[in-house]
């Protein structure tokens, strides 16, 4: 799935892979990432273990995608491989927003390749961004209780209908609402 689609969620949350997220699977995950953040286990996530928690996510998504675009592993990308990987996702990313399918994009169809550039969600600010919503007494710390009430509601904002299992439809109706918020 693209970076906005429900694939991202469901791969994370999705333990069991039967298309759906209890409460109970997404909890567990939720526990087990703070748990990782919380570095010194001290049941507090500072500022300086959240940045670190977000460097270090980052480096590892790099070297995936590394590993991605080096289709022959020599642990290098060639030009060959860059122009073939880029190729085929502005393909892909080309059909995706060619929504009626006629070979080009009109200018309703072209908006929507912009929405990730409108800075902050992707942005270099997005994890101090995150780290403020979760730190809900705005003491410099997450902690356990704040992590989890954070992530609890996000959970319930994507849980449309509140059976406390959340399925890539709900996830897709989530994102589509907050894009056109």
């Amino acid at each position: 799935a693209d970076r906005g689609g429900p694939g991202k969620f469901m791969r994370f949350f999705d333990t069991n892979q039967d298309g759906s997220v209890t409460r109970e699977e997404f909890e567990a995950a939720s526990k087990a990432r703070f748990a990782r953040m919380d570095v010194d286990s001290d049941g507090q996530v500072s500022a300086d273990e959240f940045q670190a928690y977000i460097e270090t996510r980052r480096g590892e998504k790099k070297a995936a995608k590394l590993k991605q675009v080096d289709t022959n592993n020599d642990g290098q990308v060639s030009k060959d491989e860059f122009v073939a990987y880029k190729s085929e996702r502005a393909e892909q990313k080309f059909a995706r927003l060619d929504t009626n399918q006629d070979g080009v994009l009109d200018a309703e169809e072209f908006k929507s390749c912009g929405k990730h550039d409108k800075g902050g969600k992707h942005g270099k600010r997005s994890g101090q961004r995150v780290f403020g919503k979760l730190d809900a007494d705005s003491d410099g710390q997450v902690s356990r209780e704040e992590s989890h009430a954070g992530w609890s509601g996000w959970f319930a904002r994507i849980d449309s209908n509140g059976d406390n299992v959340v399925t890539s439809e709900e996830v897709s109706a989530y994102r589509e609402m907050k894009r056109k918020n």
